[in-house]
Parts: structure tokens; C-alpha cells; sequence
């Protein structure tokens, strides 16, 4: 292979030949940075590890590390108009697929719509305008 001239200054094409000649492995970089690669050789008697095998079991005695701990439960509509505003904002459109996918033609789905909306609109209405401030600044690591 014929080399091209290049009109790079010479300690850019210095630094581009260093890059190669590292990228083919023909750069000594002394004792810390050994040439050995650290994937396993390959071998034609089949003594090199599968990469397709499945990773080795973990003993029970093992630390596993970090487990979260259990979210804790959602919070329940403590008032009525809340729980059929929920009520409304899923049953809604459920009912919409219910009657469409039945094939049902009528006000059936225009009743869906109608729940789906007012339920979201009380929910809204509902909503508080400022949040609590409870003095935490953040997560707790």
C-alpha cells in the first residue's frame, strides 16, 4: 500500500501514526500496561470460556447487595367523591372499549366520555395548590 502525502502538520500526523501504531498493538508502554489482552485466548481444543454460557449460581451465603426495601402501599380516596371521581377517570374509558369493542352503537360510549372527563376535571378541581413542605430537602441515600 502506497502512502498518501498528507498535508497535516508533522506532530499531528506524529500523534495519528502513535494512535495507529497503539490501536495495532506495536506500541511498548511498559510494565503497568502489559500487551496481553485481558479476553481470554481462544484456543482450537475448546478450553477458553463460553460466552453464551450461563453465569455460575450464586450461594445463599453470598452478599447479593442491595436490596430496596418494600414500596409501601398506595394511599386509598379518603372521601367518596374522590373514589367515584377514580371510579369515573378508569371506568370511563373502559366502557368506551367495552361498547366499541361489542359493537354497540348507541349513548353507551358518549356516557363513557362524559365520566372520563368529569372525573378528571374533579380530580383537578380537587388538587392542592401548594405542596406540603415537610423540611426534607431530597432523597434519603
Amino acid at each position: 500500500m502506497t502512502e498518501r502525502p498528507s498535508d497535516l502538520p508533522e506532530h499531528e500526523q506524529q500523534a495519528w501514526e502513535a494512535i495507529v501504531a497503539d490501536l495495532s498493538g506495536q506500541i511498548d508502554l511498559g510494565p503497568q500496561f502489559p500487551k496481553e489482552r485481558s479476553l481470554p485466548a481462544l484456543s482450537a481444543d475448546g478450553d477458553h470460556p463460553d460466552p453464551l454460557a450461563e453465569p455460575p449460581e450464586l450461594d445463599d451465603d453470598e452478599e447479593v447487595g442491595y436490596q430496596p426495601p418494600h414500596p409501601p402501599p398506595l394511599p386509598r380516596p379518603r372521601d367518596a367523591t374522590a373514589r367515584f371521581a377514580w371510579a369515573a377517570v378508569i371506568g370511563g374509558p373502559t366502557l368506551v372499549l367495552v361498547v366499541n369493542a361489542l359493537g354497540w352503537e348507541g349513548w353507551l360510549s358518549g356516557v363513557g366520555v362524559v365520566a372520563t372527563v368529569a372525573g378528571f376535571a374533579a380530580l383537578v378541581a380537587r388538587m392542592k395548590d401548594e405542596r406540603e413542605d415537610d423540611g426534607d430537602n431530597g432523597a434519603v441515600v
